[in-house]
C-alpha cells in the first residue's frame, strides 16, 4: 500500500487484482465511511485529480472512489480496451468494496466512461454526473470553437498517431520534471475564470499538476489508447443513455465549448442540464462541485 501525501490528508493508494488479472489502482478521498461516488478523471489524468475536491467531499460525508483507468497511474495497461469496457472494472471496484449502490460522475474526458457506466450499470447507480464532460469527438461542427491545442491532438490521435507520440512526450517529459511550471504555462491557455481560480488559490496547482504527472507514471502509451478512445467513435449514441443524467457546463470552457455542452444536454434522453456564465474548465470542477455532491445526496 502506497501512502500518498497530501495537506488535507494521508491517501492511501490501494490496488485491485481484477478477474483477467490486470492491477486497477485506486484511492478514497473524502469521507471514507460517506456514500460513495466515483470520480472519473479527465486527460490526461489519475486518480489524483480527485484531491481537487477533495475537502468538498469530506464536508458532504461522501466518500470519492478515484480510479487510474488502464495504463496510466499505477493501472496495469490494456492496449486493446475500449471506454465500454469501464464499466466492468468499476463494477469489480465497487464489489471489492462492498458498494451495492453507487454515483459516477465523469470529468472533463470522464464523461464517456461515465455515460457508459449508465449504460451498462444502470441497475447499480444511483447518480450519474457529467462535470464539463466532454462530448462526442468526431462531430467537427461542435467542436469548432474547441481550444486548438486540442483540436489537433484529437485530430492526430485519430487520422495520424504516430505524430502524437513526440506530444505525449514532451507533455510527460514537462509534467514529470517540473509540473508546477507546466501548468502555468498551461494556464496561459485557459479561460480567465481558470486563471483567476489559479492566481487566488496557487496551492491547487501542486494538486492539479500532481494529478496530470501521475498519468504518465508509466509512460506515453496509457494516454495515447485513451486519445485515441475519446477522439474516435465512442461505442454507443446518446440516445441509448437512458438513466437520468446531472450536467454541469461552463459557458467559457475552451476544452468542452458550449456548442459541445448543448448537444450532450439536447441529445440524452434524459439530462438535467446547468449552465454557468462565469465557470471555465477548471474553475467549475472546484467552484461547482459541491453542487454535484449535493444533487447525489439528494
Amino acid at each position: 500500500m502506497l501512502k500518498v501525501a497530501h495537506p488535507m490528508s494521508t491517501v492511501a493508494t490501494k490496488t485491485l487484482r481484477l478477474i483477467d488479472g490486470r492491477q486497477l489502482a485506486y484511492q478514497c478521498w473524502g469521507d471514507p465511511r460517506g456514500r460513495p461516488l466515483h470520480f472519473l478523471h479527465g486527460f490526461p489524468g489519475s486518480r489524483e485529480q480527485a484531491a481537487l475536491v477533495h475537502a468538498e467531499a469530506l464536508a458532504a460525508g461522501v466518500c470519492l472512489v478515484a480510479a487510474d483507468r488502464p495504463g496510466m497511474g499505477c493501472s496495469t495497461p490494456a492496449p486493446s480496451r475500449r471506454i465500454l469496457d469501464w464499466p466492468g472494472d468499476l463494477e469489480q471496484l465497487a464489489d471489492h468494496l462492498g458498494h451495492r449502490r453507487f454515483g459516477v460522475v465523469g470529468v472533463s474526458c470522464g464523461g464517456p466512461y461515465a455515460l457508459a457506466c449508465a449504460l451498462k450499470l444502470s441497475d447499480r447507480l444511483d447518480y450519474v454526473g457529467l462535470m464539463a464532460g466532454i462530448g462526442p469527438m468526431n462531430l467537427p461542427a461542435i467542436r469548432e470553437d474547441q481550444l486548438a491545442m486540442l483540436r489537433v491532438l484529437f485530430g492526430l490521435a485519430r487520422s495520424m498517431p504516430r505524430l502524437l507520440t513526440p506530444l505525449l512526450a514532451l507533455d510527460r517529459l514537462m509534467l514529470r520534471s517540473n509540473p508546477e511550471r507546466a501548468v502555468k504555462s498551461l494556464a496561459g491557455m485557459m479561460a480567465p475564470p481558470d486563471r483567476e481560480l489559479i492566481e487566488a488559490a496557487p496551492e491547487l496547482i501542486t494538486d492539479f499538476a500532481r494529478g496530470l504527472a501521475e498519468a504518465y507514471r508509466q509512460g506515453i502509451a496509457g494516454p495515447m489508447r485513451e486519445a485515441q478512445l475519446i477522439a474516435a467513435d465512442h461505442g454507443f449514441s446518446l440516445a441509448e443513455v437512458l438513466s437520468p443524467v446531472h450536467g454541469y457546463f461552463a459557458a467559457q470552457d475552451r476544452h468542452v465549448p458550449p456548442a459541445m455542452s448543448h448537444h450532450l444536454a439536447k441529445h440524452l434522453p434524459n439530462c438535467t442540464a446547468r449552465f454557468y456564465e462565469n465557470e471555465g474548465h477548471l474553475s467549475i470542477v472546484k467552484n461547482r462541485f459541491a453542487e454535484c455532491l449535493s444533487d447525489f445526496l439528494n
